[in-house]
């Protein structure tokens, strides 16, 4: 019996660190993820969480997606086919745009600043003040 108890206690232990160590990160995911997209969009960088203090402590998650339509159709696209809580704390930019807590930077990004078609590059931002 004791032995169980031992097991159970580590198990619990185990859990609890790991939610306290990346749990923060599972609300990110799930609403960017959750989203419905057009159909023809393509993920160019997948899902990336970071916590940050840049001007304030917060939550920033983004993921980078291509889109044929260009911006303006897919963000209307995505603003009316998700409820408003799908899109509580989601900001739709074009991928090139400049941002200085930005997950991931175009400004670095080879690959984007030889691609033709740029204004199909979308990012999709997460963010949260803690």
């Amino acid at each position: 019996m004791r032995k169980k108890t031992k097991t159970a206690a580590c198990i619990i232990v185990v859990t609890v660190a790991m939610l306290f160590l990346f749990g923060w990160k599972i609300p990110a995911v799930i609403q960017i993820e959750s989203l419905n997209l057009p159909e023809e969009c393509e993920t160019i960088y997948p899902v990336r969480v970071h916590i940050s203090d840049v001007y304030w402590l917060h939550i920033k998650g983004e993921k980078v997606i291509k889109c044929p339509s260009g911006y303006e159709a897919t963000k209307e696209y995505i603003e009316t086919n998700n409820t408003p809580s799908a899109l509580r704390n989601i900001q739709i930019q074009p991928y090139g745009g400049m941002s200085d807590i930005a997950v991931y930077d175009a400004e670095f990004d080879e690959g984007f600043r030889q691609a033709p078609d740029q204004d199909c590059y979308i990012r999709i931002s997460y963010l949260r003040k803690i």
